[in-house]
């Protein structure tokens, strides 16, 4: 079953401690994404099994890149899940990230999951979003979207990433101007039914 990513605008670091590298943060909300579709934060399954194992990556690259630190907790609330994420000392990647969520250049977050059971829910403008009821964390990543590619920008220039690979990796972020979001990847067909006409 191939995993989802949503990318939440509601998504937002609440807040950071520069002494423990760590930052509490609301990782996915209620609130319907870009694309009108829902992940419920009750609908977590698996909140145990994650945090055996709770990895916290870079825009969701589980190749390129190592994971960027570790969730310390997650507190599963009716509209919302919070996290604590505590980067990694001694690497430069998950440093620079770190001082870019501790100066407020980055405060998006996005989670990538696996559904296990959803359906589609028609919208007003003739089309359909999906509404997940269950599913599992994978994982979970800071991310440079819905944020400011122009703060980013500023950031790289002023000589606050130390790290080139996050460097070249900035410099590629889309023009939220151009309304090039990375868009989630949509569910297996059989896992989602059909709208219901109530």
């Amino acid at each position: 079953m191939s995993p989802s990513i949503r990318a939440d605008p509601a998504a937002r670091t609440l807040h950071v401690d520069a002494a423990t590298m760590r930052v509490r943060s609301v990782i996915t909300t209620i609130d319907p994404d870009r694309a009108g579709d829902v992940v419920v934060p009750t609908g977590l399954q698996n909140r145990e099994e994650f945090l055996l194992n709770p990895v916290v990556l870079w825009a969701h690259d589980r190749i390129r890149v190592p994971p960027i630190g570790v969730c310390e907790w997650l507190d599963v609330q009716p509209r919302r899940i919070v996290a604590e994420t505590r980067f990694a000392h001694g690497v430069p990647f998950a440093e620079d990230l770190f001082r870019l969520y501790e100066q407020n250049v980055l405060r998006g977050w996005s989670i990538g999951f696996v559904p296990r059971q959803a359906s589609r829910v028609p919208r007003g403008d003739g089309g359909t979003s999906l509404r997940v009821f269950e599913w599992d964390l994978l994982e979970y990543s800071a991310v440079p979207i819905p944020e400011n590619p122009g703060a980013l920008t500023i950031a790289i220039q002023k000589g606050w990433i130390r790290d080139r690979t996050l460097r070249d990796w900035l410099v590629q972020v889309p023009d939220e101007r151009g309304r090039r979001y990375f868009r989630a990847f949509d569910v297996l067909s059989e896992l989602v039914e059909a709208p219901s006409d109530v």
